[in-house]
């Protein structure tokens, strides 16, 4: 009978541990906080975040480049604030990070691609410098 209550309780403590573990993370949004908008996610405060310390992160814009994204969920939790700032935000549940990084834009390029092989193939069929 002990054994049956203490596997229910060591259960539930296993359960509640992982509850609290998947917990949403909040990160505090700034519109236009440099060239781009930001997500900082450290916590001075409930309602107050840090700047500067390495996990501030580029909020997705639909924009690719260099930078690490982080995509917002759901409406505002409520106002925050920027340690060492005037600029204040919005608190969003965010979600992992990740990349964008850019697409080759061959296709803009096209036109010109052929037309230099256009004009090349022109020049070695007149001159009749076949590769054979």
């Amino acid at each position: 009978m002990v054994a049956k209550v203490f596997k229910v309780l060591l259960s539930l403590l296993i359960f509640i541990s992982f509850s609290v573990t998947a917990s949403a993370q909040t990160g505090c949004l700034v519109l236009n906080f440099d060239a781009y908008s930001k997500v900082f996610n450290n916590h001075e405060t409930a309602t107050q975040f840090y700047t500067g310390n390495g996990n501030n992160f580029v909020w997705w814009e639909g924009v690719c480049g260099p930078h690490t994204y982080i995509a917002t969920s759901g409406n505002s939790l409520g106002p925050c604030t920027l340690n060492g700032s005037t600029k204040t935000g919005q608190i969003y549940a965010i979600s992992g990070t990740f990349t964008a990084p850019c697409g080759v834009p061959l296709d803009d390029y096209s036109i010109f691609m052929a037309l230099f092989f256009g004009l090349a193939g022109t020049y070695v069929i007149c001159n009749r410098r076949l590769l054979v």
